[in-house]
């Protein structure tokens, strides 16, 4: 399968270069935007007054709506064969909602502005992935590296709001993920079209598709939601745990920082990684170290267990994330791999929203209980995978 040469002149090493640098760009920007949302909004609800029950809500309230939101606009992405124009009009959309909540502090107006952003940010990450693995399948490129740049720039943005908070405030810090998400629309302008994009819309449902239903796909779609979805405690508390045990907030943005640059090492070394585990014992080994991970997390109390426990994040995501989107590229053709990764941010976003709205009851009562949680989570979700019989 190649691409129209209507949509792009490939073909030629400087031609693939860009691309590479296209789709690294995509994932850098949306990533350095998700950063300052995921370390510090919940630095900025605090700020504005806002109770560890109403954080852990307003926290949740994108993972709830990512369960109805992303498979239908994604579906609807595919469906229309305009994934780069999506991930456009959606960037624009959000960055406008952004900006507005910069300037809000009432209670109902932030949860509105959360949930109406909600439905147009949550498509744009597997929109990206559906992207990138058409252009490994058309292309012959290498998602892990390519993925690697959304991290850098996670580390970057975390690292920048660490240093920021030192002397300014929270809210600032949103006006950067404005940024971000204006240079993301233009990237997807930019990129040339796949083949999945060349083609008339699709009048097949996606119910109707047997690849979508087949029970190893949604077993797989289901563990890894699980996997993923137990970041739900760590996003709502994980800076305000370590501020509250007095770690410093410069600190605390290293600590983000140095999970991803865990994270990074499995990305840029993804081939080697897939090679020897396979995608399942990627996700095996990242359900694994989650477990250890969520289990020992309240007691790390001092930096120095603290940046023990954030190294795990290479496992506990990296491996997870990584075997996740592999496997589904594995199990489901290219038409459908947007809606097949909606599906498994459904799941991710069930589990965020529940686990999130209670573990801000739980961590009312005590740290441990929502961090235990987790680990629950983490538990079912890698027994979830010894019932995949499809091992790739």
């Amino acid at each position: 399968m190649t691409v129209p040469r209507s949509s792009s002149p490939i073909g030629k090493d400087g031609s693939l270069f860009w691309v590479v640098a296209g789709v690294s760009g995509l994932f850098a920007t949306f990533n350095f935007a998700n950063a300052f949302f995921l370390a510090y909004f919940p630095l900025f609800l605090e700020e504005i007054n806002f109770t560890p029950v109403q954080i852990a809500l307003t926290i949740a309230l994108p993972n709830v709506v990512r369960i109805f939101a992303t498979p239908l606009m994604t579906s609807v992405s595919d469906k229309a064969g305009r994934r780069r124009h999506s991930m456009a009009l959606f960037s624009v959309i959000t960055l406008i909602s952004f900006w507005v909540l910069i300037y809000s502090s009432d209670y109902w107006i932030v949860i509105g502005l959360v949930v109406f952003l909600s439905i147009f940010f949550t498509p744009i990450q597997p929109l990206q992935d559906a992207y990138a693995y058409e252009t490994v399948h058309t292309l012959g490129l290498n998602y892990g590296p390519m993925r690697s740049w959304g991290s850098i720039a996670f580390v970057v943005a975390t690292l920048i709001g660490g240093w920021y908070l030192s002397f300014g405030e929270p809210a600032e810090l949103l006006f950067l993920t404005v940024g971000s998400l204006g240079l993301l629309a233009l990237l997807c302008v930019l990129l040339p079209g796949m083949p999945s994009e060349s083609r008339s819309t699709i009048k097949e449902s996606i119910w109707s598709s047997p690849e979508l239903r087949e029970p190893q796909f949604l077993l797989v779609v289901l563990a890894g939601g699980l996997l993923l979805g137990s970041f739900s405690a760590l996003y709502a508390f994980g800076s305000i745990f370590w501020l509250s045990v007095g770690i410093s907030k410069p600190v605390v943005g290293v600590l983000w920082a140095l999970g991803t640059v865990a994270e990074i090492g499995i990305f840029v070394w993804g081939v080697f990684f897939q090679r020897h585990l396979g995608a399942w014992g990627l996700m095996v080994t990242g359900g694994v170290a989650s477990i250890i991970r969520w289990l020992l997390f309240p007691y790390a109390t001092e930096v120095w267990s603290a940046v023990l426990l954030q190294l795990l994040h290479a496992g506990s995501f990296g491996m997870v994330f990584l075997g996740l989107v592999a496997y589904t590229s594995r199990l489901v053709s290219s038409k459908w791999l947007g809606t097949a990764q909606g599906m498994s941010q459904t799941v991710f976003g069930v589990v965020m929203g529940v686990g999130g709205l209670a573990s801000g009851w739980l961590y009312e009562m005590g740290p441990a209980y929502a961090f235990n949680l987790m680990a629950g989570i983490c538990i079912t979700g890698v027994l979830t995978l010894l019932f995949v019989s499809k091992r790739v």
